[in-house]
């Protein structure tokens, strides 16, 4: 099939459900910048103890086989075996191209980084999510 100019991935398709589960939850103290090519920023209009002041997150649709969910989470917040039983998901190092969740230790911040490969997304629906909760959660602890 032929893609016509101006049409949405896979993955980008559910970036925006994403973002727009996230929305449904009229969080006024946030806003979903969208950052071409890399998907959308999060960004707080309150500020943040966490990423250069008022960016705590990512959505990353930039890939054609996987989304990815940064967030920014202030140190001894949670685990990443927490959040790996949380999400459901392995611990992966990096991407290792399957679906799984990081965190990367940062000098100021821990870094989560969850990757949702396509035979992943195909099975999520993200509006009563576990992700959606968690990003909920990071929200609360980062930047009110």
């Amino acid at each position: 099939m032929e893609v016509q100019e101006n049409q949405l991935t896979f993955v980008q398709e559910k970036a925006k459900e994403l973002s727009n589960a996230m929305e449904l939850r009229g969080w006024a103290s946030t806003k979903l910048v969208p950052t071409p090519p890399y998907g959308y920023t999060l960004v707080s209009m309150t500020g943040c103890r966490a990423w250069f002041g008022k960016r705590w997150g990512m959505i990353n649709d930039d890939r054609e086989n996987f989304l990815k969910v940064v967030l920014d989470i202030p140190k001894g917040r949670t685990s990443i075996e927490d959040v790996s039983e949380r999400l459901d998901l392995d611990i992966v190092h990096g991407n290792e191209g399957k679906t799984g969740v990081e965190m990367i230790d940062n000098r100021d911040r821990h870094t989560i980084v969850i990757y949702l490969f396509k035979e992943t997304l195909e099975h999520t629906a993200f509006r009563d999510s576990e992700t959606l909760e968690l990003i909920s959660d990071v929200r609360r602890w980062s930047c009110l």
